[in-house]
């Protein structure tokens, strides 16, 4: 056996020297990219699957504060009939166009408040949407100030519209979806689109003022976005009885952790920026509670403060978590099945 297993790995070893050997010719190389795009090409063609769910995709879960590959603040959530962006952090579309989500079928986008890590890809959304043949012109949800935003976005990209209508025709881009269109909300229900209900609540994030988080219901489940904010009672109201809670989550030993090492390294202004931050984002203590008191099947930590770079940042976030808590990762995928109290929870 131990022989066999020796033959196989020296196999192994010498099949990958002759694989990376042949990518050296052309012909080679040739041969293996048509096959990737051939893949790719079919996969998109196939789609994704299309249960009778609620599935939400994390399509970016890091904050400003902390240095890894994660995108930042970006919620996907789909049905059969349904597709919205809660929040358009940097990183976040290519995450989006990985995991191969059905642009030409976007409908919207709603925004929990304007910071620029949940509003920094807005147009890169709306590009690859048009692109990919959009059919309406994009909605961007939002409190007071959204218009302000969505005009300057689209000012800022209309030589870019013009430029690419030119180039492939407007018979294949319409420029009149190439611009977005703003929606002032504020707390309440601000769209029932068929089966699928979202609710917009307070949330508290000062100075920050309106922000806004928001709940998704679908057919007897349902799902919370939280945006930025600290536990307040409009959180505990929204969240009660939920089915899925995604929460923005700062570790305090972490956070302190990094604040001391700045000042101790003379980085003052690090120092309190850092400071700063601790007193309007939810600490994990915090939602560890908040989990008991609304009786919410899941809760999923994103936009996390600051965001884990290592195993070491990951154990501490998930110190004292209850067996119902789960740290996001970018490309996670939640579904649940209408009807159901199923949560299937899919970690990349």
């Amino acid at each position: 056996m131990i022989k066999f297993l020796t033959y196989l790995v020296l196999s192994v070893i010498v099949l990958s020297g002759l694989l990376r050997y042949s990518l050296e010719f052309e012909s080679a190389q040739d041969i293996a990219i048509e096959q990737v795009y051939r893949a790719g090409m079919s996969n998109a063609a196939n789609g994704l699957p299309n249960p009778d769910s609620l599935r939400v995709f994390v399509c970016g879960s890091a904050s400003p504060l902390g240095n890894t590959p994660r995108a930042q603040a970006c919620i996907a959530v789909l049905t059969p009939s349904h597709f919205y962006i809660f929040d358009s952090g940097a990183g976040s579309t290519a995450n989006i166009s990985g995991a191969g989500l059905p642009y030409e079928r976007l409908q919207g986008v709603f925004l929990t408040h304007f910071h620029s890590d949940h509003i920094a890809e807005l147009y890169e959304l709306n590009l690859a949407s048009w692109v990919r043949g959009r059919s309406t012109a994009m909605n961007v949800y939002g409190p007071k100030g959204v218009a302000k935003v969505v005009s300057g976005i689209n000012d800022t990209y209309e030589l870019d519209v013009e430029y690419r209508v030119e180039h492939h025709g407007s018979d294949l881009l319409n420029p009149n979806l190439a611009k977005l269109k703003a929606e002032t909300i504020s707390a309440g229900v601000v769209l029932e689109d068929g089966d699928l209900t979202v609710t917009a609540y307070t949330a508290s994030h000062a100075p920050i003022e309106p922000a806004v988080g928001y709940r998704i219901d679908y057919r007897g489940r349902s799902v919370v976005i939280s945006g930025d904010s600290l536990v307040t009672d409009d959180t505990r109201r929204i969240a009660s009885n939920v089915d899925l809670l995604l929460h923005d989550a700062l570790s305090l030993p972490l956070t302190e952790a990094a604040a001391e090492a700045a000042t101790t390294a003379g980085l003052t202004r690090l120092a309190k920026i850092i400071s700063d931050v601790m007193d309007y984002h939810a600490s994990t203590d915090s939602l560890i509670e908040l989990g008991a008191d609304t009786d919410a099947g899941m809760v999923a930590f994103y936009h996390l403060v600051p965001a884990p770079a290592n195993l070491i940042m990951l154990k501490i976030f998930e110190r004292n978590l209850p067996a119902n808590f789960v740290l996001a990762n970018d490309g996670d995928w939640f579904e649940l099945p209408s009807d159901s109290a199923d949560i299937t929870y899919t970690n990349q």
